[in-house]
């Protein structure tokens, strides 16, 4: 039985590749092509979004909840520069 695995029966020829390692060797490549085309894809994809946010960013304006909280974090700011002050004298 070992012998078996070992030596090639003399009815099959080694040098002719059959049909489905063909189609396997073929499908690799479509495969291939395809997970490039798909990473391209993607890639494109992503750097629209990144633009489209950016210009989004860009144009739109100011609401009044983030002036809100611009005038909070302003506020605090100040609070702090005072305690900072009244600690140094």
């Amino acid at each position: 039985m070992s012998n078996f695995f070992l030596s090639p029966s003399s009815s099959v020829n080694t040098d002719e590749k059959s049909l489905g390692d063909k189609l396997v060797y073929y499908g690799e490549i479509v495969a291939t092509l395809g997970s490039i085309v798909a990473v391209v894809g993607s890639t494109i994809l992503y750097y629209q979004d990144i633009e489209e946010e950016t210009a989004f960013e860009e144009n739109a304006p100011v609401t009044n909840r983030q002036l809100i909280e611009m005038q909070q974090q302003i506020t605090l700011l100040q609070q702090k520069i005072d305690q900072m002050e009244h600690q140094g004298q």
